[in-house]
This record gives structure tokens, sequence and C-alpha cells, in this order.
């Protein structure tokens, strides 16, 4: 029914023959009855003028591109498609204009900006060409549109964008067919120049083609999902929980439903449920918790993988999520807050907060990749749910941030199902970080494990490497210096948050920081003298650090560690970085350092950065993580 009604609306939004009323409104005519008889962007700049024929063309690329996001907004991917090939069928055959239309090729382009992105660049190169070939707009598209299918193919698109781009170039290219025969020439008057019935039947044949086609993309994108168990952090008990619907309920452990309710453990392991009345109800561990809609379509609607209706908020208002809950008591008499939700949806509340909402498309779908391998693998052995909510295993945020970029779930979808594989399995341990400095980690070197499709890759490949790609260079703490002294702009991650970076501590204020590692000097006289790395990855990343104080000494052994006790995170930003000493005894410690994160596996703001360079999804997975593929792990849909 939604792909149906996404249809209806974009054959409305393309019948609209912007051709038809520029016409009339700038020389009073019906341009169909001049040129080539048709109502196109072509036909009215040879009628009334170039500025009159562009004007036109970008109302057509923007109708489609308006079918493909009302689309969207109704049926997701799927709805996306239908609209967008209704528009160009609704072009070609105009409902509000007699059925005689134009050829659709800007109402086409404009849908595939959103349906097929990766592709128009490509196919407006091919276009171009052969219009400076041939000086035939009619021949250029027809072959362009023939050439759509092999286009998506070489572009590595799902095959739901393959068949797509097939058949709707078919359709573009049978309307063009005569008049690449016998292009049209100069002013002559014609008859309105709707499709003959020859085309007009291939149309019809083509449009069911499509239907067809989204009718078996309808079902694979019904077919097989994977729920996750999301542990949510950051709560206290006890929890609350309600519904952001004043006209819904929450309905708990099948049977009582209240606007809102008040959880607490008792002392015998079962779960407290407190009304807003004060009743207390007990429950045995665990309680499903579900939001109760008040008709059956919206519940429908509200649990729906498209949909993005805020559905429920957990322990304060300002946080939204999709799915169910359950409460369970943890091992320290907490409750376990679990959110229960389909892959995708999960992925979509992972997105925007590890890469950024506003992170350039193909590497939206590249970080919705490597969330979802990661998904796959990262257990809680130990606990009631699969994944938690934190940087443990991936920020997930609910769907909160995700409401508001329509990109994010729009990478997320198209990109359904998809995940890293080696070896013919998902590949386990997918690791990924904020900026590598210009070269990443190799897993084996910074953790003592080897992952074939997780080793050091230079983040520039446009450019010649920097100083810090040399791995034999950087065992010398001079060459490293100079290496972070050294900012290649060739690195798909210069200049971002991270590839270069210093913090400054006084020898006080180190031994501060130091405490929970070294423990608190005795003497107030006493202080932190050296920082010694005794211990480096080829890349630089230090994994093994002497601290000496002049009550003692102590070392930190591994590249978090090292981090996390001098100074968490966020400060030292890297385990690459040096140290410079002010002072006799040292007064000030300069740390100086590269990259943000552990920096094994996908850089994030180089993946940003190769997706600005044109680089789609697949090229930048295949470049951080070599030896890998693209599969889908659900059946049937995607590729």
């Amino acid at each position: 029914m939604r792909l149906l009604l996404a249809a209806a609306i974009g054959y409305c939004i393309g019948s609209v023959s912007s051709a038809v009323l520029v016409g009339r409104a700038a020389g009073g005519i019906d341009v169909r009855k001049y040129g080539s008889g048709t109502a196109g962007g072509a036909n009215v700049g040879r009628v009334l003028g170039v500025k009159y024929g562009v004007l036109v063309a970008c109302c057509d690329v923007a109708k489609g591109m308006a079918a493909a996001v009302v689309g969207q907004a109704i049926g997701g991917a799927s709805g996306q498609m239908a609209s967008g090939a209704a528009a160009v069928i609704g072009h070609i055959l105009p409902i509000w204009f007699g059925f005689a239309g134009g050829k659709a090729i800007a109402t086409f382009f404009g849908s595939c900006v959103l349906t097929a992105p990766a592709a128009v660049l490509p196919a407006g190169a091919l276009w171009l060409a052969l219009y400076l070939v041939s000086r035939s707009v009619a021949q250029a598209s027809a072959i362009a549109s023939a050439c759509l299918p092999l286009i998506g193919w070489v572009c590595r698109l799902p095959l739901r964008q393959i068949l797509y781009l097939g058949v709707m170039g078919a359709a573009i290219c049978l309307r063009h067919i005569p008049d690449a025969r016998a292009p049209a020439q100069g002013r002559r008057r014609r008859r309105p120049g709707g499709p003959t019935k020859p085309q007009a039947r291939g149309l019809m044949v083509i449009a069911v083609g499509v239907g067809i086609c989204l009718a078996l993309s309808g079902v694979a994108d019904s077919g097989e999902s994977i729920r996750v168990r999301v542990g949510l952090v950051g709560l206290v008990t006890p929890v609350v929980l309600g519904s952001n619907s004043s006209q819904a309920s929450l309905r708990i452990a099948g049977s009582r439903e209240m606007p809102v309710a008040l959880f607490q453990p008792d002392d015998g392991g079962r779960i407290i449920c407190v009304s807003p009345d004060g009743t207390r109800t007990s429950f045995e561990s665990p309680v499903a918790v579900e939001i109760v809609a008040p008709d059956p379509v919206a519940a429908r609607d509200a649990s729906s993988r498209g949909s993005v209706r805020p559905l429920t908020w957990v322990g304060q208002p300002g946080y939204v999520y999709r799915g169910q809950f359950e409460l369970a008591c943890g091992e320290f008499g907490e409750i376990h807050v679990i959110n229960i939700l389909d892959l995708e949806d999960y992925v979509a509340g992972v997105v925007p907060y590890e890469i950024g909402a506003g992170a350039p498309f193909e590497a939206l779908k590249a970080q919705a990749i490597v969330a979802r391998t990661e998904a796959l693998v990262e257990r809680h052995a130990d606990e009631p749910f699969d994944v938690c909510s934190s940087t443990h295993c991936q920020v997930y945020g609910g769907a909160t941030a995700e409401l508001d970029r329509p990109d994010v779930r729009r990478a997320v979808e198209s990109t359904r199902g998809e995940a890293l594989f080696h070896g013919g399995k998902p590949a386990p341990g997918a690791k990924y970080h904020a900026c590598c400095g210009g070269v990443t980690e190799s897993a084996g070197a910074l953790w003592r494990f080897d992952v074939p499709y997780m080793v050091g890759v230079g983040c520039g490949v446009l450019t010649p490497e920097s100083a810090l790609h040399d791995a034999a260079a950087i065992r010398d703490e001079e060459a490293l210096r100079a290496a972070i002294a050294t900012p290649n702009p060739g690195d798909f991650c210069y200049g971002s948050n991270g590839y270069r970076w210093k913090i400054e501590y006084t020898a006080s204020q180190l031994a501060a920081v130091l405490a929970p590692v070294i423990g608190r000097l005795e003497n107030p006289e006493s202080r932190v003298i050296r920082v010694a790395v005794l211990e480096r990855t080829p890349r630089g990343s230090a994994v093994r650090v002497r601290v000496t104080t002049t009550e003692g000494e102590c070392e930190i052994a591994g590249e978090y560690a090292i981090r996390s006790a001098l100074g968490g995170t966020v400060t030292i930003k890297s385990g690459v970085f040096v140290v410079d000493v002010e002072g006799d005894p040292p007064s000030t410690f300069v740390f100086s350092g590269a990259g943000y994160g552990h920096g094994v596996g996908m850089c994030q703001y180089g993946a940003r950065g190769m997706a600005r360079a044109g680089y789609n999804y697949r090229a930048i997975l295949e470049h951080y993580y070599p030896g890998t593929t693209v599969e889908n792990i659900l059946r049937p849909a995607g590729n």
C-alpha cells in the first residue's frame, strides 16, 4: 500500500509539465506544437531561448528529486524508487496535460540524485561526452540511458539500484530513439508530441516491470531481520520509563498498563513497579515493557523499520528510542535497561554519534556497514544484553540524532544488511577510530593478535606519503618527533580534530594525573622527573611507558592504559606522541602527538576526506580493510 501511495504521488508530481507552464507564461504558446514537439528543457531552449530551457530543465530535475524525497518519507528506499519511477512516467505521460509530455531525462536525473547517487556523475559525464561528439541531445540521451545498468555495475551499486537504472534507462531510451534517428531542427510547427502507440505500450510494460522489481524489493525488505539487545548506560536506580505520547501508555509484563512507571529492585532479585497512584507491583526479572499505541495502525507504523516517529523516552525526555524495553536485575543490585530493536534501527542510532550526522553521504554508508559488522560480533557474554551503548562497544543514542538527519536513515537503508566479510564470514572486529594522523595502526602490533584486514595503511592515496608513514624511521624517537612536526596536506584526515595535538602539564599537575597509577606522592617536594617510552609499535604508538618520580618509578603497559593514565583519551588523544621536558629539574612536560584514538581500522575523518574526494563507500572500506568484501547478511535483501 505504501509503495502504491508513493507511486501515485510521484506520478502526480511528474505530471506537472514545467515546459508547458513556462511556454504559456513566457511566450503564450504550447511548446509541444513547435520544435521537436515535446515538453522538455531542450525543446523550450530551441523555441523560447536558452534561459527558459535551463529554467525548465532545473524545474524538471527538482520534481524528480521532490518525488524521491516524498517516496522516501512514505516507504523508505523502495518508496523512493517507486515515486521516482512514477515521476518519470508522469513526465512522459502527464495526466494534467493530455498525456503528451517530454522525454524525462532531467526528471530521471533528479530522481537518481537520491535513488542512485553514485551513478549520477559517471552517467552525466558520459552524456556530456556523447553530446559533444554527436551534437544531438536525443542521441546522447538514448545511448547514455542504455548504458545505465553497466554504469551501475561498474559503480558496484546494490542490485535493486542496478535494476532501477536498467528499467528506467530503457524507458528513457525508448522515448528518445525516434528523435535519435532523425533529430528535430528549427521551429517547425507540429502537433503535441506525446509518445506513439508503440512507445506508450512499451512504457506501460516498463512501468509493470518497475512494479514487479519494487514488489520483489518489498518482499526482500520484509524478510529476515536481526534483533539486537542494547544495554543502556548512564542510568541510575530507580529507573523511570514512559511514553513520549500523551495518547500512549506502557504495557508492563504483557498485562498492566499505565502512562509512566518507576522501577526499582528489591532484595530478592525481583523488580518493583510503582505506578503514578503509588501502587507497587512485584515482577520476576526480567520484565518486558512496551508502548501501547492508540490504534493498531499507529502501533505498526511506530515499530516499522522505516518510521521516523519518536517512540519512547527512557530516564529523561531528551532521549528518544525505538523498539521495546526489558528490565533485568544486575549483579550488584542495579537495574539493566535493555533496548530491544531491529539491527537496522540500532545502526541508525550509532552512525550519527560515531562519525557525526553531518558527514558526507558515502562516509555515512561506510560507517553504517562497520557499525553493523561490529554489532554482529561484539557481545557481553556475562550480561543480559548483546552490546552496550558506550564506547566500550559503540556509542548508541537511540533515534534522537537520527530523527533530525534524514541522510543517516537513508545511508542505513541504502546499505541494509550489508556487512564486512572476510573468508566468507562477517569480519570479526571491524574496528574504527576518529583520526589516524596519516597512517593507520596494525592490530597485531598494537594488541598482539593479527587480523589480516586490519593492517597499517596510509590515509592519503593521492599525494606523497608523510614521514609518519615510514615505519622503519619512526622507531627512532627523533625521527618520530620530526614526523609529528611535519603534517602532510595530502592525508585525507589532514586538518581534522586530532590530526596533530599538543598538551602541557606542570610537574605537579602530571603527578596528580598519574596518582591513580603511581600512587600519591607523600613528600610535597616530590615530583615527576621523567616519562620515557620504552616500547613502540612500528607506527609509533607507545605500548610501554616508564614513569620516574623522585620517590621511585613504575611501568604502564598497553596503549589504552597509557592514554588513560596520562589524563584520559580525550586529553592524550592517541599513543603516537613524544614527550619534551622544560626546566631542570623538570617543571613542564609537553606531549605532542598525531591522531585521535587507537588508530586501528577505518579512520573516520579519513573516510570523510575520501568521500569528499569522490570515493564511494565500497572504495573507502576496501582501503581501510584490505582483503574484505561487502556482503549481505539478510535473506534475501540487498545485493
